[in-house]
């Protein structure tokens, strides 16, 4: 007699989360690896996360990822924290075993990984700049410092959670040069953004038709490398690519946090080249269905 193996869910929770592409991608990976499990959106109010976090551990999910707005406050509803995740106070990835929840942080590995394949820039020595300070760049300015990151430039609107973000960095990695930058101050950016390697666009602008963009074109080098943490071809990176900056959209980043999630649900190594192939034929889809270019 036969039996079926029971189906493992996971899911990305979020607000809003219909945008996003993980489920193709992460549900390509189980198939090639013969793995019964599932991978679904839940949309997700800031106000009812906990709840639902409850549920999800009662009704046995496996795993799940937490996107926008949720990263930091996942990291106060698991039980454990990874050394990294409790670092950066964020967490995108949680594993689920005899009750127990375990969070994770991903996005640094996945940045460090796009940026490598995109730009063959490495993090020892890296002079990078991020434009948003929220819990992405937290995660994955946190994995610079401590990868060995030389200076790091945090662009924010309010120049105190920029600040705040700097002040931790600092206490991490005593040898990296870290700089508050107010996005207002035109001159400040520019100065910024001229030591910088590479910037990383890391708010959520651009998400929607008509956002305005994260700052100014006209502040950025000639040849500098950007990369947009949103998958797609953004406002910003168009206007980026005019300036006449190298540029990367946020589907490596997405690719390889994933793949590294996916790991960590399954202890095997990710199919990362069915899953590339599964994201790009999503985007491709998307494309075809929003000819805008909007994502």
């Amino acid at each position: 007699m036969t039996t079926t193996p029971s189906i493992r869910r996971y899911a990305l929770l979020g607000w809003p989360v219909r945008h996003s592409l993980s489920p193709p991608m992460q549900e390509a990976g189980f198939a090639a690896l013969g793995i019964a499990a599932t991978y679904g959106l839940i949309e997700v109010a800031p106000a009812d996360l906990a709840g639902r976090v409850d549920a999800l551990r009662r009704e046995g999910y496996a795993g799940w990822n937490a996107t926008v707005p949720h990263k930091e406050a996942m990291a106060a509803l698991v039980d454990e924290l990874d050394a990294e995740a409790a670092a950066a106070g964020t967490v995108n990835t949680v594993v689920h075993t005899g009750g127990r929840l375990v969070g994770y942080s991903t996005d640094g590995y996945g940045l460090a990984r796009s940026l490598a394949e995109s730009f063959d820039l490495g993090l020892a020595g890296a002079r990078v700049a991020f434009v948003g300070v929220g819990g992405a760049a937290r995660a994955t300015a946190v994995h610079m410092a401590l990868a060995g990151a030389a200076d790091i430039a945090l662009i924010n609107r309010t120049l105190s959670r920029a600040e705040a973000l700097a002040t931790r960095l600092r206490e991490l990695a005593p040898g990296c040069r870290v700089q508050a930058v107010d996005l207002a101050d035109t001159a400040a950016v520019a100065a910024a953004l001229s030591r910088a390697a590479c910037l990383i666009q890391a708010t959520s602008l651009g998400l929607h038709p008509g956002d305005a963009l994260p700052l100014s074109p006209e502040v950025l080098p000639v040849g500098l490398a950007v990369l947009d943490m949103i998958y797609g071809e953004t406002a910003f990176l168009q206007a980026a690519a005019a300036r006449g900056c190298r540029t990367a959209d946020g589907r490596g980043m997405l690719l390889h946090q994933g793949a590294r999630s996916f790991e960590l649900w399954t202890g095997r190594p990710a199919p990362v080249e069915a899953m590339r192939q599964a994201l790009d034929a999503a985007l491709a889809r998307r494309r075809q269905a929003q000819p805008d270019g909007r994502t």
